[in-house]
């Protein structure tokens, strides 16, 4: 038989503060992430029929996607 040590799990007290400080991140991005461009694109295209592609800087469309490189969002 083998045990293998593990941590309590993370405890939130009703008040909504922690028993204990949040996981460090592995990184902090110091710019624009993925997430952000593509939500970005997002809003232009509910704004708008025509966006600007996150992955090749081309023109895209809600109905057909880049003209460019066929990126698609779905």
């Amino acid at each position: 038989m083998t045990a293998v040590a593990t941590r309590e799990p993370h405890v939130r007290r009703p008040d909504g503060d922690s028993t204990e400080p949040p996981a460090p991140r592995l990184f902090e991005p110091e710019g624009p992430t993925l997430e952000d461009a593509i939500l970005a694109t997002w809003e232009e295209l509910a704004g708008g029929d025509h966006a600007t592609c996150p992955v090749c800087s081309g023109e895209m469309s809600r109905a057909n996607g880049c003209k460019g490189c066929g990126a698609e969002l779905a």
